[in-house]
């Protein structure tokens, strides 16, 4: 892969994106290089999570320049096949069949707060900055907005969404974009933390979770309701649930630890 070097480690995968000579902003290469990794679900489900980092200065500044420049002479035919693209790499990233982490810095512009808004839990360093820009070049946050609405409320999205403002690491967790923010060291021991305490999980049980938070999105109450009561018959069944109640109930720990 020439946008992203990826690297196992302690059981899970660590993704970083490569173009830091332009903050990360992302290409068609890397829409689909990013595309390939996380439509890889049987691979992915070896692992017990994904990191997401950027190398350089900056997580992602959005969209790079040079694609930008071309899109003014797409037609409306080609610009939807392109949108269509990077929504789908969005969908993929947030459909991750383990739990997604972000650990961001520096730029955060664009299309890079649709990946933020893909992950799971989200890490900022301190000095981190935000900013929905696409009103700035006359565009609109139209591809990012489902995934970022599922994250924020209608009146932080406006204020920032309709201005472009920059804002930063503490208006972001009060937003509910991430979760902590902090020196880069630190933040790297929380990864850690979290890490363990998802190893220490029945990973059936951490998969499925994901995917009832992803799939319980849009159901009405009806759906919910019958989805809910199913899902949790199985696993209670289920070799890994059966472990997990009796390991519970005969005071030891269970055969995946």
């Amino acid at each position: 892969m020439s946008t992203l070097i990826l690297k196992p480690d302690n059981k899970s995968l660590h993704i970083k994106l490569n173009r830091p000579d332009v903050h990360n902003a992302f290409n068609p290469e890397m829409v689909q290089e990013l595309t390939a990794v996380f439509s890889d679900t049987k691979d992915l489900e070896q692992y017990v999570c994904v990191v997401l980092r950027g190398e350089g200065p900056s997580f992602s500044a959005g969209g790079d320049l040079n694609w930008m420049k071309s899109m003014v002479k797409f037609s409306f035919e080609e610009n939807l096949k392109d949108a269509k693209e990077l929504f789908n790499m969005f969908d993929v990233m947030a459909r991750c069949p383990v739990p997604l982490m972000g650990l961001v810095h520096g730029n955060v512009f664009g299309g890079g707060l649709g990946m933020v808004a893909a992950c799971d839990i989200v890490y900022a360093e301190k000095d981190t900055r935000f900013s929905f820009s696409e009103v700035k070049l006359g565009l609109i946050p139209a591809v990012i907005s489902p995934f970022v609405k599922r994250k924020v409320s209608s009146t932080f999205l406006r204020e920032f969404m309709l201005t472009g403002d920059l804002f930063g690491v503490h208006k972001a967790q009060d937003m509910g974009l991430i979760h902590q923010s902090g020196e880069l060291k630190d933040l790297y021991s929380e990864i850690d933390n979290k890490i363990k305490s998802i190893q220490s999980s029945g990973q059936e049980a951490v998969r499925l979770t994901k995917k009832l938070l992803n799939d319980l999105e849009g159901m009405d109450w009806a759906q919910a309701k019958e989805y809910a009561v199913k899902a949790i018959s199985e696993r209670r069944v289920s070799p890994e649930g059966q472990e997990g109640l009796k390991a519970f109930l005969e005071k030891r720990k269970p055969n995946w630890l």
